[in-house]
């Protein structure tokens, strides 16, 4: 599929980008005023009793802050394509749940958003029952912890082989949670602050846990900011340095999840067929140098980026064993 093409098998026949784009981008200008003309409150976003039977879920969180822009209407233009390599990689019966997350020590109305999995045409309605609020605080900081917390204590996945949870967003977690949040948002009690590295850490149990990460600010280019480097080894002291990928642009986050789905499944060589078929050598060097730290590139097939030429990763250490992983059952943080 050529970057300008439309996708759509099955159930999404006659999707195309550009309207869906369009459609979503008109959602987003209204999405937060309707909601509060609605009436929602906090909770009326977090979904009860988030379960699947899927074996093989994924759990999408989206920054929806104002410094976000327009990566979450990319993501949604591209959901035909999204669902159709999630199954290609993991399994015919795969579903997505979409959360959103903002500031909750911010003016945030809806700072954690979780909706039920969902699979087919029904991922449009879900990832537009998302209110994009557009918020933040402007201090690099944001409570991603929350939807951790969520994932690792109320979400169930009896039957998941490969449970794979992936961030979108470009700034850094707190270091703990209040009771105050918990409570309110989770309807969780807590005797005191929980620590962030120990929700991670049962999180991490649970999911295989990956950081899509949007440059902050003005950053851009090849190089990170010293700020970009402190917010990434935030985010490798709780994921690891390989389960980050720092992406300049928006354009390439569909195919940067289908890389991470290739890591999970074992599938790297048919990965690199399928995105240096159909995209620009340009547009292929930015994915597999977002990818790298998670593809694990040697010094050789690094050098080997954006030339064109298949990197197949014939001198790389062997990425998994391709057995089936079931999750694991840890015991509960509170």
């Amino acid at each position: 599929m050529s970057e300008s093409g439309d996708y759509s098998p099955g159930v999404w026949k006659g999707h195309d980008f550009a309207s869906a784009r369009k459609s979503y981008d008109a959602f987003v200008g209204r999405s937060y005023g309707d909601a509060v003309s609605a009436g929602k409150g906090t909770k009326d976003l977090i979904a009860e009793n988030v379960k699947t039977d899927s074996s093989a879920p994924l759990i999408i969180v989206v920054d929806e802050t104002g410094s976000m822009g327009d990566w979450p209407a990319t993501i949604f233009s591209k959901l035909p394509y999204l669902e159709n390599e999630l199954k290609e990689y993991m399994s015919e019966d795969a579903e997505i749940c979409f959360m959103a997350i903002g500031d909750a020590y911010c003016d945030e109305k809806y700072p954690l958003q979780v909706r039920p999995f969902a699979k087919g045409l029904e991922l449009k309605d879900r990832l537009k029952e998302l209110v994009i609020e557009g918020g933040g605080g402007g201090q690099t900081t944001e409570t991603y912890e929350l939807a951790a917390l969520f994932a690792a204590e109320k979400i169930e996945i009896p039957k998941a082989v490969k449970p794979i949870m992936i961030f979108i967003g470009d700034e850094q977690c707190y270091d703990t949670i209040s009771p105050d949040h918990a409570k309110k948002l989770l309807g969780m009690k807590l005797e005191k602050s929980l620590s962030t590295e120990a929700v991670f850490k049962k999180l991490t149990d649970k999911y295989s846990v990956y950081l899509i990460r949007k440059p902050y600010g003005s950053s851009r280019g090849n190089t990170l900011s010293e700020e970009d480097r402190r917010i990434t080894r935030h985010w490798a002291a709780l994921l690891g340095e390989d389960h980050i990928a720092n992406l300049p642009e928006a354009s390439r986050v569909v195919d940067v999840i289908f890389g991470i789905l290739a890591k999970e499944s074992n599938r790297i060589a048919y990965f690199e067929h399928e995105i240096e078929d159909r995209q620009t050598a340009d547009q292929v060097k930015t994915v597999y140098k977002s990818l790298a730290t998670i593809h694990e590139l040697t010094d050789t097939t690094r050098a080997k980026i954006g030339t064109g030429k298949s990197v197949l990763r014939k001198s790389m250490k062997k990425i998994g064993d391709g057995k089936s992983r079931k999750s694991r059952k840890v015991e509960p943080l509170i």
